[in-house]
């Protein structure tokens, strides 16, 4: 080899020993030129995501969601009503003074029939004043699925109305509801009043008054308020003012057991026990 050409070769291999010294840590060196390529991060250090947890069956909510309508509302609902019983209350005063002699399971039938109209009237005017205007559905009145407390508010606020209602007696002595006057105690006759009492009056009164007023007045006032107030509309709405104590401790007690387990089937079922427990005591002293 000539002298020329060992220089050359010679030069070459410094050239490439010192591009690798120089060349960056991470950088692999191209042993032609000397060009350092970058080379790219590992796979392994990606953050790889968790996988998603099983699906599951979400739990009961606890009390109740924000109504969509408020006091103006519940206020008109409530006039608009109870408008046709007040009309009917204050026509028929004088005859509603005089006792009821002409009993039989004939009243008792008619009395269930304007009952219902009434009833309807009420829950057409809920609606209206709602659901209608708010555009939702019947679970904005709490139809839907009660909280394990289902089973112990019911008889926790049972005891305590009839502690209420016992002490009451015991000191008022008041007369027993006007409406048992109309019912004959027959077996027709029974079975009317628990049709009204047990069936009916639990199932549209909770749907008016808890479902609608005690919902419209909570969203303004908070629950507490709104179930004293709405009690006090239950008390007075059924015309009798020797039992109004017990029947406002009714309405605030189903406030309560609405408001805690978030669905209206426990008011419902509370009411229904209380005026099924009241018709067989009703029934079995005749």
């Amino acid at each position: 080899m000539r002298y020329s050409e060992r220089t050359r070769v010679v030069a070459r291999k410094e050239i490439t020993i010192t591009t690798d010294r120089q060349a960056p840590r991470g950088r692999k060196t191209d042993r032609r030129d000397g060009y350092a390529a970058p080379v790219p991060p590992p796979f392994a250090s990606e953050e790889v995501a968790p996988p998603p947890p099983p699906l599951t069956s979400a739990p009961a909510p606890v009390g109740l969601p924000q109504a969509g309508w408020n006091w103006h509302h519940a206020a008109l609902g409530t006039l608009v009503g109870f408008g046709p019983t007040l009309v009917l209350y204050f026509v028929a005063g004088d005859s509603q003074s005089e006792p009821v002699t002409d009993v039989s399971a004939a009243t008792a039938f008619a009395l269930l029939l304007n009952s219902l109209m009434l009833y309807a009237w009420q829950a057409g005017s809920a609606w209206f004043f709602s659901l209608r205007i708010r555009g939702e559905g019947l679970v904005a009145w709490g139809f839907r699925r009660p909280t394990k407390a289902f089973f112990w508010t019911i008889p926790l606020a049972l005891i305590c109305v009839y502690a209420i209602a016992y002490f009451h007696d015991v000191i008022v002595h008041p007369e027993q509801q006007e409406i048992l006057t109309f019912f004959p105690r027959t077996p027709s006759g029974v079975v009317l009043l628990v049709l009204l009492a047990v069936v009916a009056a639990p199932l549209f009164e909770e749907l008016f008054f808890r479902g609608f007023v005690f919902r419209g007045l909570a969203n303004s006032w908070g629950w507490p308020a709104g179930a004293a107030i709405t009690a006090i509309v239950f008390g007075a709405a059924h015309l009798q003012l020797s039992v109004f104590l017990p029947l406002f401790a009714l309405g605030f007690a189903l406030a309560w057991v609405y408001q805690r387990t978030g669905s209206i089937w426990t008011s419902i079922a509370l009411h229904a026990i209380f005026n099924g427990i009241s018709v067989t005591v009703w029934a079995l002293a005749g």
